[in-house]
């Protein structure tokens, strides 16, 4: 007769067990109520929270949802890193294009976004040019006096996507249509301009500069020589040739008709001139503003086939790299069209490392050609043993120098 009544008893208890189980053991109103209490102590939030633009979780008491209440290992009590937690809710942002905005790749969200409130519009930390121009320095931007107007008032993400693109550029449109949006090509005045070539379908880019230079055209700072004397037929077909924009030579001879040195270059052991490569992968044949004609910055240049070290360079786990790898001068130990040297390094390794590091050219591990590495029967040289761009071990070693790196010739110990 007990165990009858104590039943129902019984019954009580393991469905409140279960709704303790199924709720984490709070009701939603008291969590909220819970993290109302983050406020009690973090006063410079209490206005924040009342802003329009506030962030959907922090207006509604959910702080739990990035901060763990009591301990992280983590800056500001967060639960994971900012990038990874951002991207949990925030999907595909920058991750889908082949290019992506230096911060979203490197999960630097907060470099643009406040993670709680904003009086600009998608939780911004400033707007226009006070968030662009504060990394994108207005010297870089605007190589000159005269600015192209959507950029001097900085109407950046006119022309831009701020996560990723697969344009080179981040660019919203490509960009044989992106000026388009605005400019017309079909004016007397821009054909005179084009020497009267069909300009429908090319680059404006490649000529001009679309935030800003020193003459009212836009054009880039550094011109072609045939370029700048309007010579155009130097390399292309006539205005009046059934393919005007052809090109008068089979592919890279229209350049190394003049370029006698690269052309030099690019017969050495170890050079980049292949299928596939062309000279304008890097140069642009018409006007840059930067030196060497080349079409950007370096690192972005050789990034943009060089995959794998972009990869590496942007591990969170590297974090020794070399100097000038961090400044983008590849060409420092790199011959851009061709070497002799392995590679395409500009010296023998021993002669480049020395030529900073000088108090190895007299004291350091035995290296040249009288010393073999046992596993390759090759010559030991520095490269050996330091990764030539970046690595997770101090002095860049390959593998940790305390041990496991030594044991890899010396097998005995």
């Amino acid at each position: 007769m007990w165990q009858k009544k104590k039943l129902p008893y019984i019954c009580i208890f393991l469905l409140l067990a279960l709704i303790y189980a199924v709720t984490g053991g709070a009701h939603p109103a008291t969590a909220k109520t819970s993290f109302k209490k983050c406020l009690e102590c973090h006063k410079d939030l209490q206005k924040e929270i009342k802003l329009k633009g506030a962030h959907a979780p922090f207006k509604n008491f959910n702080c739990g949802s990035c901060h763990n209440p009591h301990a992280s290992k983590h800056k500001s009590l967060v639960k994971r890193e900012i990038g990874s937690l951002c991207k949990s809710c925030h999907k595909g942002k920058g991750v889908k294009q082949k290019f992506s905005h230096d911060p979203v790749e490197k999960g630097n969200c907060l470099e643009c976004h406040d993670p709680h409130a904003s009086k600009d519009r998608n939780l911004l930390v400033a707007k226009g040019k006070g968030l662009c121009f504060k990394c994108h320095k207005t010297e870089s931007v605007f190589p000159g006096k005269i600015k192209h107007e959507p950029a001097r008032k900085g109407l950046c993400l006119k022309c831009h996507n701020p996560h990723g693109s697969d344009d080179f550029s981040l660019l919203r449109k490509n960009k044989e249509k992106i000026c388009l949006s605005c400019h017309s090509i079909e004016s007397t005045e821009t054909k005179k301009a084009h020497k009267f070539y069909p300009v429908s379908g090319t680059e404006c880019v490649s000529c001009h500069n679309p935030h800003g230079a020193k003459k009212d055209d836009l054009i880039k700072q550094n011109k072609h020589k045939p370029f700048a004397k309007g010579n155009c037929q130097k390399c292309h077909n006539s205005p009046e040739a059934g393919n005007p924009l052809g090109l008068n030579k089979k592919g890279a001879l229209v350049c190394l008709q003049c370029h006698k040195k690269v052309d030099e270059d690019f017969n050495k052991i170890n050079n980049h001139f292949f299928d596939g490569v062309f000279c304008i992968n890097c140069h642009n044949p018409h006007a840059s503003d930067q030196s060497g004609m080349k079409k950007g910055v370096l690192k972005k240049i050789c990034f943009n086939c060089h995959q794998d070290t972009k990869w590496r360079m942007s591990d969170k786990k590297i974090t020794h790299l070399h100097p000038e790898v961090k400044k983008g001068n590849c060409n420092s130990c790199h011959d851009p069209h061709g070497s002799n040297f392995r590679l395409l390094l500009v010296n023998n390794e021993f002669a480049i490392c020395t030529s900073c590091h000088k108090r190895h050219a007299s004291f350091s591990h035995p290296v040249g050609d009288g010393v073999i590495d046992p596993r390759s029967k090759r010559d030991l040289t520095c490269i050996t043993c330091h990764a030539l761009m970046a690595s997770k071990h101090e002095f860049a070693l390959r593998l940790d120098g305390k041990k496991e790196l030594c044991i890899q010739c010396h097998t005995s110990y």
